[in-house]
């Protein structure tokens, strides 16, 4: 990866506010970290917390994060942290107006209980808990804000944000213009969060579908899987538009069982993430599904990978909920069977190219 140096703005100037709060990431993977480098860029003070030794000491010695985001140096207004004792988790909160939490959905519920005690002195402090993982709970197919909701301060509850959109974290730490949204059911957060989180290269929407918007976030990962497969074995951009098509309208059916606003699904959440992670060559998902295609097992590909591609769990969610509320998503079966019951990817094509004739909608 090139040397990127995070100090100073690529193209100068655009911003009509630029709030500088202090705040705490929770995380320090390739998003995490890249958000992290970002809003310290914009003179935030940045407490970023790291789950790893190995990358809290190389933070801490290098300003590099070589495992995420390779010689990009970070700015020097990141404070790591990582944990050692609960007394010291205190401190990564203090001061902080907004917490970031940038970790896998799977592992939300646990981190949020192991930094609650800390979250509950901090509460008159932070504004706004944001969470950026995509994905839903594997265990209780909950939306991930419904997860924060119940393991959150009481106070903390409503101060609920999620950021979503079309974020290939590669392209951000090469600060190439990229949009955003983010959503919440308070208005107030939401025009406090757009205006800390824009700059010249990064440009946040609003929106407060957040049903809406989660949703698309987690569903468009299968997808992406399934245009990964197709790639793999070699098929065209007609395949690719295909699927992509059918996948938005699958995941509009899960949205709208959700309670989502059919509009999100065309927007910047809903289309816009999923085409850039189907087409994107960093989309983890879409290289999970170049893999299985290639022969691989899902069980060699977790193996290698040192990053979560949330596709994988989602598949397994969206597939119980489609079954229990009898809905068809016939890409996010396929997929599912793959992953779970060694269906091969050819076999998956043939499936999808037979099932018997019937209109768009």
């Amino acid at each position: 990866m090139e040397n990127n140096t995070f100090t100073g703005s690529k193209n100068g100037g655009g911003i009509e506010e630029n709030i500088k709060p202090s705040l705490t990431v929770i995380g320090a993977g390739m998003w995490g970290t890249t958000l992290a480098a970002m809003l310290a860029e914009k003179g935030c003070f940045v407490k970023l917390w790291a789950r790893g030794r190995d990358v809290f000491e190389e933070i801490s010695t290098s300003r590099k994060n070589r495992k995420y985001t390779g010689n990009a140096l970070l700015p020097e207004n990141i404070t790591v942290f990582t944990s050692c004792e609960k007394s010291d988790d205190r401190k990564i909160f203090t001061g902080s107006e907004i917490v970031i939490f940038s970790v896998p959905s799977h592992a939300l519920r646990e981190i949020i209980n192991h930094f609650y005690a800390a979250l509950l002195e901090n509460t008159e402090n932070i504004k706004a808990v944001v969470n950026v993982a995509k994905g839903l709970e594997l265990t209780t197919h909950k939306r991930l804000s419904a997860v924060m909701e119940e393991t959150l301060p009481d106070k903390l509850k409503n101060r609920i944000a999620f950021l979503s959109g079309p974020n290939i974290a590669m392209e951000i730490l090469k600060k190439l213009p990229s949009v955003s949204t983010i959503t919440s059911h308070d208005k107030s957060i939401l025009d406090f969060l757009q205006k800390v989180f824009t700059n010249d290269y990064f440009r946040v929407y609003t929106n407060t579908d957040l049903a809406g918007v989660e949703i698309s976030a987690a569903v468009k990962n299968i997808i992406a899987i399934a245009a990964g497969i197709a790639d793999g074995l070699g098929y065209g951009s007609n395949t690719k538009a295909s699927l992509i098509t059918r996948g938005l309208y699958e995941l509009s059916k899960v949205g709208l069982l959700f309670g989502a606003k059919p509009e999100t699904f065309a927007g910047i959440a809903g289309m816009g993430d999923l085409i850039a992670t189907c087409i994107s060559a960093n989309s983890r998902n879409r290289m999970v599904g170049e893999r299985l295609a290639g022969g691989e097992s899902i069980e060699n590909i977790r193996r290698s990978m040192y990053m979560v591609a949330e596709g994988i769990n989602t598949a397994k969610v969206i597939y119980e909920i489609a079954k229990s509320e009898n809905i068809d998503l016939p890409i996010t079966e396929s997929v599912h069977n793959i992953i779970y019951r060694g269906l091969k990817p050819e076999d998956s094509v043939k499936q999808l190219m037979s099932r018997k004739f019937k209109s768009e909608g």
